[in-house]
């Protein structure tokens, strides 16, 4: 999959409800080019979850599947083996896979099958009260390179211009594909700033936001349009 079309940042549509899975199992919107299935948000890790992600493939539309720990501001309350479990379900049916780097045993157990099956491995880490200082994001996007993921996501709350500033001199530091945001009042402005940054990824939402700050699909689509970053 190529995560850079075009040299653009991929804009990726968050779904986190049932009825909004089922939705875009029947027509996946046009304004995104990848649909994060937040599974620990469906209540559907039990149910057809699997068919609906592959009715959303079969429309040429990548899934990036998420069953994002407590831990890290998720809901999945289950098991570690569990979850493993069910990523490894979907290794035939999605496009790509987001897991927290922190889980370190569940990362190394996808790594190989997802590479086997050519899927998109994402290492994602979160800080949800502020942006830590340039050499702890550093070591982060290192430790995900160790691990050999395919994409590093970070994600930390934004309360300054000075913690803006660190986001965005990610990119220009870090080899490899990287995915950073900013989250809370300055999140959407980080969004389109990062983007402009070399972020391979955007996330929106297409309900309500599923990360503080996070703007809509159509509105960050109309601003990379602006910007010159989309198509």
């Amino acid at each position: 999959m190529n995560l850079h079309p075009a040299h653009h940042p991929l804009l990726v549509g968050c779904i986190d409800s049932e009825e909004l899975l089922r939705r875009c199992a029947r027509q996946a919107p046009a304004v995104c080019d990848v649909l994060e299935v937040r599974l620990d948000l469906t209540g559907l890790c039990g149910g057809a979850w699997l068919e609906l992600c592959a009715a959303i493939e079969q429309q040429n539309k990548p899934v990036l599947l998420t069953i994002r720990s407590r831990r890290e501001g998720g809901e999945w309350r289950g098991r570690e083996a569990q979850r493993l479990a069910l990523y490894l379900r979907a290794l035939r049916v999605v496009s790509m896979l987001d897991v927290e780097l922190a889980a370190t045993g569940t990362v190394s157990m996808l790594v190989q099958a997802a590479k086997s099956e050519d899927i998109v491995l994402i290492g994602s880490f979160h800080n949800f009260r502020k942006t830590p200082p340039l050499p702890r994001l550093l070591a982060v996007a290192q430790r995900g390179r160790q691990l050999k993921v395919d994409v590093v996501k970070i994600a930390t709350r934004v309360n300054t211009s000075a913690e803006l500033a660190i986001l965005m001199a990610l990119p220009a530091l870090v080899k490899g594909p990287l995915s950073v945001m900013g989250m809370g009042p300055l999140g959407g402005l980080s969004r389109v700033a990062m983007a402009g940054a070399g972020s391979h990824m955007v996330y929106g939402s297409l309900a309500k936001a599923t990360a503080p700050g996070q703007p809509p699909c159509h509105e960050l689509a109309k601003e990379l349009t602006r910007w010159g970053l989309r198509n």
